[in-house]
């Protein structure tokens, strides 16, 4: 299954919904935010990692397992991509 830009999908195994695929996503689960980069023959070639406010999560036994929600950002596979940044004007 090929992701489409912007199309999320959900699953209990990221690395079973990222396989076959190339490019970067943000992954999501249990209010966290990941960054991934999938590549030919790396279901996950960068990642997951996290961005954003850390969740911290109360230990539960009733917690069972919880789905990733996937959406494909981009085609590229190059994280340097993303990463340039200006300086800030405030």
């Amino acid at each position: 299954m090929k992701l489409q830009i912007n199309v999320p999908v959900s699953g209990l195994d990221l690395a079973s919904l990222l396989q076959g695929e190339e490019g970067f996503f943000l992954c999501q689960n249990r209010g966290q935010n990941f960054i991934t980069v999938a590549k030919a023959g790396h279901s996950i070639a960068f990642g997951p990692t996290p961005i954003g406010r850390g969740i911290i999560e109360q230990p539960s036994a009733t917690l069972g397992p919880e789905p990733w929600v996937v959406t494909k950002i981009s085609n590229s596979t190059e994280f340097a991509e993303f990463g340039k940044t200006g300086p800030i004007n405030r």
